[in-house]
């Protein structure tokens, strides 16, 4: 039995309303992640949250079963009936089917736009994050560095059926195919993180002219795609009047743009508004202004159906995922194997030290480097030992490899 847990909420169940209730920068994160692993029965979480989704994944003790929505709920100060009718937006997953879960949406095939490839740099990102702040145990740090492979190994080996590989690219996408274009047009980028660059690309590789908006002006630390301008985003209203399009995509809770700053203005052009941002960037009034429409993450969808041959390729990407799932059990039921493995290293270690030493001494060495060279020897040896053994776990029958093991200590007992 695998003792992890998974709960969620993502886009096939929730509107961005009720998503971005659920939304956590990076304190709230940590916050969060305090109050789980403050709970008796929890060994480690990981807390993966996009704009898309937001998923905590635990390591439990055995047949602990914590109220994590409850948990969730607390650090969101939400309680009372909203917090009744919300439960039902979420998803629980255990075991294999959380450790499937998180292989099949790390390769991009959970995802709204299927294949999209910003989703394993989240995950990545999510265990980092978990990693330096202690939350993440053993089990954790395996299961996503697993997923991550998992990920880029399906990318590799299966043409994953996909359009476009960012949420940008299939806004842009569908933005074109109801007759916007965007040649020659002035588009303002108001936030400069991973989401704001791309954004910033993908507007460049359709021939406008980019501004991104930084909070640093002067740092040289900030990075925006080359051939962007660039203002402070304290003067991001001054911008807009003179723009066909604003795209607002930053990780910050508050509101970027108001509509009390824009309903000054009586503009003869309209401006598209995007907004990418959970929770939104920008304030929703403002597509009641006669000049500006706005759009936000839910209005792109992730296309049409797929065809017969993509479906095939989808079916080759979830054995691919079956068998990194398989491989993550092998681990996980043999982990308390592994300080056997490391005596046995070392037993075979000194094993091989004390049967070179006559060769040592015949080597006419001093005492100095005779004990370096037995020393290099012996460590050498045991990582040999213990790579053979570790490869045995990962690739045997669990019970094989702990008759192998039993088989082992009794030869050592022998001797």
């Amino acid at each position: 039995m695998i003792n992890i847990q998974m709960i969620g909420i993502d886009h096939s169940r929730a509107s961005v309303e009720e998503r971005e209730l659920f939304s956590f920068t990076k304190t709230k994160q940590k916050e969060l992640m305090e109050a789980v692993v403050r709970q008796q029965s929890v060994d480690g979480c990981v807390l993966l949250s996009t704009c898309n989704r937001m998923e905590l994944y635990v390591s439990l003790d055995a047949k602990a079963e914590p109220d994590l929505y409850r948990i969730i709920c607390h650090c969101k100060q939400i309680s009372g009936e909203e917090e009744k009718r919300l439960r039902e937006l979420f998803t629980v997953r255990t075991e294999e089917d959380a450790v499937r879960h998180l292989f099949l949406l790390t390769a991009g095939l959970k995802s709204k736009i299927i294949g999209e490839d910003q989703i394993l740099t989240q995950v990545g990102d999510a265990l980092e994050f978990a990693r330096s702040g202690e939350f993440a145990d053993t089990v954790l740090k395996t299961l996503f560095r697993m997923a991550v492979t998992a990920g880029k190994k399906i990318k590799t080996q299966v043409a994953i059926p996909k359009g476009n590989t960012s949420t940008i690219d299939a806004a842009l996408t569908q933005l074109a195919r109801q007759g916007y274009q965007f040649a020659g047009e002035n588009c303002l980028v108001i936030g400069n993180g991973e989401m704001g660059r791309l954004t910033a690309r993908a507007f460049q590789e359709r021939g406008a002219n980019v501004t991104v908006t930084v909070r640093q002006y002067h740092s040289g630390e900030v990075r925006i795609p080359e051939g962007c301008a660039r203002i402070h985003y304290g003067e991001r209203y001054h911008k807009i009047p003179e723009c066909r399009y604003v795209v607002s995509a930053t990780a910050s809770p508050n509101v970027t743009l108001e509509r009390v700053e824009l309903e000054k203005w009586k503009l003869e052009h309209p401006i598209t508004f995007v907004d990418l941002a959970v929770p939104r960037d920008i304030d929703t009034s403002i597509r009641e202004l006669s000049w500006a429409e706005v759009y936000d993450i839910d209005d792109f969808q992730g296309g049409i159906g797929l065809s017969e041959r993509q479906q095939e390729q989808l079916q080759a990407a979830n054995l691919l995922a079956e068998e990194e799932l398989a491989a993550f059990v092998s681990w996980y039921e043999c982990r308390d194997m592994v300080p056997q493995i490391q005596k046995f290293g070392a037993l075979a270690a000194q094993d091989v030290s004390w049967r070179m030493g006559r060769t040592f001494q015949q080597m006419k060495l001093d005492a100095s480097q005779c004990r370096q060279l037995a020393d290099a020897v012996e460590q050498t040896s045991q990582k040999v030992f213990q790579k053979m053994l570790f490869g045995l776990r990962d690739h045997a029958d669990t019970d094989v490899m702990r008759e192998c093991l039993a088989a082992l200590e009794k030869v050592w007992k022998e001797e």
